[in-house]
């Protein structure tokens, strides 16, 4: 996976907070943290709009369909979806 370093500007109080909840021995750098913070904080805004967009198409939609639908195969793209894949 290529990386591209980057500047990140932010109040010191900040990172004084990160470095009080930061686990050294999991993110053993600032750099760290803050990306699997943002993989994490990108993860989620993801699965929330899926949420939400299903619930929206679900209010629209006769869900009595879904009775005979293979499930299997629905969850599989749903995973998909949230990689991003479909």
């Amino acid at each position: 996976m290529e990386q591209v370093r980057t500047t990140v500007r932010m109040p010191s109080k900040l990172l004084k907070d990160i470095e009080k909840v930061r686990d050294p021995q999991k993110f053993p750098t600032l750099s760290d943290f803050v990306r699997q913070a943002v993989e994490h904080y990108v993860t989620e805004t993801r699965r929330k709009s899926l949420r939400d967009e299903c619930r929206r198409l679900a209010e629209e939609e006769n869900l009595s369909e879904f009775a005979d639908a293979d499930l299997d195969e629905y969850m599989e793209r749903m995973a998909q979806a949230e990689k991003g894949e479909l």
